[in-house]
C-alpha cells in the first residue's frame, strides 16, 4: 500500500462511539480540576475577607476610642470622653429640672427625640453643654497647671469608687454596667477614671479660685443698700373687705330682653351665676369702700399681724405703700383691689433688716424606697468613730444628693416642719445628732395593694451661718465673678467639628448662612431703593 493511500485511510477513519466516552471522560476530569482550583481560590478569598472584618473590631474599637471625635482649642477630644462630659450635662440637667420635666410630659429616655428649641433636639443642647464643659475644663486645667496648685484626688476617688459599688448594687447590675449608664456605651472605670480625677483636681482649684474672689463684707453691705427693698422685712396689719356682689339681678341690673334670658357664668351645679352689672359693682364696692373705712380706725385691733415678710411675698398691689422709704410706723390705709372686688386696710409696723442666723447641718434623707432604716444609720454612725467626718461618709454611702450630706444657710423653708424646728433651735449646739420621723403616708399599688411609709431624716448639727440675706448676696457676687473669670480664660478654646459629628454646629451655621443671606437681600433691596431714588431724582433735576 502507497503512503498516499495510507494517509487517506488515516484521514477517513471513523470516531466510535468509545471515543467519543472518553474524549467527554478527559473533558469532565479537566473541569474539575479548574473548578476545585477555583474553589481553593474563592474559599482563600473569603477566609481572607473574614479574618480582615474579625480583626477590624478591635481596630474600629480602638480609633472610636482613642481617635479624635471633635477638636478643642487644637486638643484632640475622643469618644469616651467626650461621652463622659456629655453624660454628666445631660444627667445634671435632668435632675435639676426633673419637677419641670414630669410636669410638661417631657421624656428624656430618647433625647434626640425631644426638641428643645425650634431647631435643636434635647441631644444638640447636651452637646453643646458638654463642648463648653470641655472648653472651660481645659481653660481651667491650664491656670491650675500655671499656677502651680496640685491637688491628691486620691482620697476622693476611693469615696467615688464606693459610690459606684453602692450604685451599682442598688440597680442590681455590674459595676461595669452602671458607668456605661452613667457615661456612654464606650466607658469603663480605667477609661474614665482620668476624667474624674482631672475633675476633681479642677473642683478643687475651682473652690480655691472662688475663695480669692469672695466678696468682702464691705462690697456684701454695698450691694444691699443698692437693693435693699429686695431684702428687708416688713410686720404690717391687714384687713380684707369684700364687696357683696348680688348673686341675682337688682334694680341695678342692665336691662334685657327676655330672649336673651340672663347672662352669666356656669356654676358648679352647671346653671349659669349671674354676672352683676357695672352698676351693681360699683354699688357694692361703694359699700365695702364705707366698710373699709370705717375699719381704718381699728385695723390695729382687727387686722390680722404679718411679721418678717419680703417685697416679693406681698400682693403687689400692696408693695409700693408698705415698702414706701416715708412710711413710718402707724400709717394706715385702704388700698382697692378692682380685679378681685375688695378693699385691703393696711396698717405699718415696722421695716428691717432680718439678722437671724442661718444654720448648717448634715442630713441624710432616708426615702419610701430605702433599704435601711434612720435608725439603723444611726446605730451605724455611732458605733464607729462618731464624727462630722464619718457622719459625711455615711452620707455618701447611702446616696445623699449633695457631697457629705452638707446643707449650708438653712431657714425654715424648704425643711420640713420637726426638723426647722430642731435645726433652727437657737440653743442647738454642734455635734448634736437626732433621729426624724415625718408623717406616715398611704400609697395604693397598682395590684391595689397598700402600704404604709414615712420619709426619715437623720440629721448632724453642724453650726450656725451668717443670715439669709448675706448669704444671697454673697452667692450673686461671686457667682457673677465666677461666671466672668470662666468667660474670660476660654477666650479661644474654640471647638473643630471637622469630622461632622455634632449636629447643633450644622444647624448653627445653617441658620447663620440663612441670616447672612437675609442680609445680603435687604441690602441689595436697600441699595435698589436707593439708586431708584437717586435715578427719580436726577430724572426731576433735568426736568427743571
Amino acid at each position: 500500500m502507497s503512503k498516499k493511500e495510507t494517509e487517506n485511510r488515516e484521514e477517513k477513519k471513523v470516531i466510535t462511539k468509545y471515543d467519543l466516552k472518553m474524549q467527554r471522560k478527559e473533558e469532565e476530569r479537566k473541569k474539575a480540576k479548574r473548578d476545585e482550583l477555583t474553589g481553593r481560590i474563592t474559599g482563600i478569598v473569603i477566609v481572607l475577607a473574614l479574618l480582615c472584618l474579625v480583626l477590624s473590631f478591635p481596630i474600629r474599637s480602638y480609633l472610636t476610642i482613642n481617635g479624635t471625635y471633635i477638636e478643642v482649642a487644637g486638643e484632640k477630644v475622643s469618644r469616651v470622653e467626650f461621652d463622659y462630659h456629655y453624660n454628666l450635662m445631660k444627667n445634671s440637667y435632668i435632675t435639676q429640672n426633673s419637677y419641670y420635666l414630669s410636669m410638661f410630659g417631657v421624656d428624656l429616655s430618647d433625647p434626640s427625640a425631644q426638641m428643645y428649641s425650634d431647631q435643636l433636639t434635647f441631644q444638640d443642647y447636651f452637646e453643646q453643654m458638654a463642648v463648653n464643659n470641655i472648653a472651660e475644663n481645659k481653660a481651667l486645667r491650664d491656670q491650675m497647671k500655671a499656677a502651680g496648685f496640685t491637688y491628691d484626688a486620691s482620697e476622693e476617688y476611693a469615696q467615688y469608687e464606693e459610690t459606684i459599688k453602692t450604685g451599682a448594687s442598688a440597680q442590681g447590675i455590674t459595676e461595669k454596667a452602671y458607668i456605661q449608664q452613667m457615661y456612654g456605651p464606650y466607658a469603663t472605670a480605667s477609661r474614665v477614671k482620668g476624667f474624674v480625677t482631672e475633675n476633681m483636681e479642677l473642683g478643687a482649684y475651682y473652690e480655691l479660685v472662688s475663695q480669692e474672689k469672695a466678696p468682702s463684707e464691705a462690697e456684701i453691705q454695698a450691694y444691699y443698700e443698692e437693693n435693699a427693698d429686695n431684702y428687708d422685712s416688713v410686720d404690717y396689719r391687714i384687713l380684707t373687705i369684700n364687696a357683696e356682689l348680688p348673686t341675682e339681678p337688682t334694680e341695678l341690673a342692665d336691662p334685657q330682653d327676655e330672649a336673651e334670658g340672663t347672662e352669666g357664668t356656669e356654676g358648679t351645679d352647671g346653671d349659669k351665676a349671674y354676672t352683676p352689672s357695672e352698676a351693681e359693682i360699683e354699688f357694692a364696692m361703694g359699700e365695702a369702700k364705707n366698710k373699709a373705712d370705717e375699719a381704718l380706725g381699728d385695723i390695729s385691733t382687727l387686722g390680722d399681724l404679718q411679721e418678717n415678710v419680703k417685697k416679693s411675698a406681698i400682693n403687689s398691689l400692696l408693695q409700693d405703700w408698705l415698702f414706701d422709704s416715708t412710711r413710718k410706723q402707724g400709717d394706715a390705709t385702704v388700698i382697692e383691689n378692682t380685679t378681685s372686688h375688695l378693699y385691703y386696710v393696711v396698717e405699718f409696723e415696722s421695716r428691717y433688716l432680718d439678722q437671724t442666723p442661718t444654720a448648717d447641718a448634715r442630713i441624710i434623707v432616708l426615702g419610701a424606697d430605702s433599704e435601711v432604716t434612720a435608725d439603723a444609720v444611726m446605730e451605724e454612725w455611732q458605733n464607729g468613730p462618731a464624727t462630722e467626718e464619718s457622719f459625711a461618709e455615711l452620707a455618701d454611702k447611702y446616696g445623699s444628693s449633695v457631697e457629705g450630706g452638707l446643707y449650708e444657710g438653712l431657714t425654715a423653708g424648704g425643711l420640713t416642719d420637726e426638723l426647722a424646728a430642731w435645726v433652727l433651735d437657737s440653743s442647738r449646739t454642734g455635734g448634736e445628732t437626732v433621729v426624724i420621723t415625718g408623717a406616715e403616708e398611704t400609697h395604693t399599688d397598682a395590684d391595689g395593694s397598700t402600704h404604709t411609709h414615712a420619709t426619715a431624716y437623720v440629721a448632724y448639727y453642724v453650726g450656725t451661718n451668717d443670715p439669709a440675706w448675706s448669704l444671697d448676696i454673697e452667692g450673686i457676687l461671686l457667682t457673677e465673678r465666677m461666671n466672668t473669670y470662666m468667660e474670660e480664660i476660654s477666650q479661644g478654646y474654640e471647638l473643630t467639628n471637622h469630622k461632622g459629628n455634632l449636629n447643633y454646629v450644622k444647624v448653627q451655621e445653617a441658620a447663620n448662612a440663612s441670616e447672612s443671606g437675609e442680609s445680603e437681600s435687604q441690602g441689595s433691596e436697600e441699595n435698589t431703593d436707593q439708586e431708584s431714588g437717586q435715578e427719580s431724582s436726577e430724572g426731576s433735576d433735568n426736568g427743571q
